[in-house]
C-alpha cells in the first residue's frame, strides 16, 4: 500500500487550465502503482471513501523516485509517494 499526495495538475481532454478542479490536492493510499489501461483508485479515508480515475493512459517516472506522472483519459497527476506508514498506522 502507497501512501501518496495526489495533485491534478492538467485536464486531458484539452490542455486547460481553467477547470475548477486543477491543482486540487488528493492525499491517501494506493494498493498499488498505477497500472496503464486500469482506473486508478486512491482510497482517501478508512471509511471507504475513494477516488476512482478513468483509465490510465501512461504513467511517467523521473529522477526523483518519490514522484510519478499519471495520465488517464481526462485527466493528469503528479503522485508524491510519502515515506511509508506502518500497516498499524493505516488501518487506524
Amino acid at each position: 500500500m502507497l501512501s501518496v499526495v495526489a495533485t491534478k495538475i492538467r485536464t486531458a481532454r484539452d490542455g486547460s487550465l481553467n477547470t475548477s478542479t486543477v491543482g486540487r490536492i488528493y492525499e491517501g493510499y494506493l494498493l498499488s502503482t498505477p497500472v496503464v489501461g486500469r482506473g486508478m483508485v486512491l482510497f482517501r479515508d478508512p471509511n471507504g471513501r475513494r477516488m476512482v480515475t478513468t483509465s490510465v493512459r501512461r504513467v511517467l517516472t523521473t529522477s526523483d523516485d518519490a514522484v510519478l506522472y499519471v495520465e488517464t483519459e481526462n485527466s493528469v497527476y503528479r503522485l508524491r509517494i510519502r515515506s511509508s506508514q506502518p500497516a498499524a498506522a493505516i488501518a487506524g
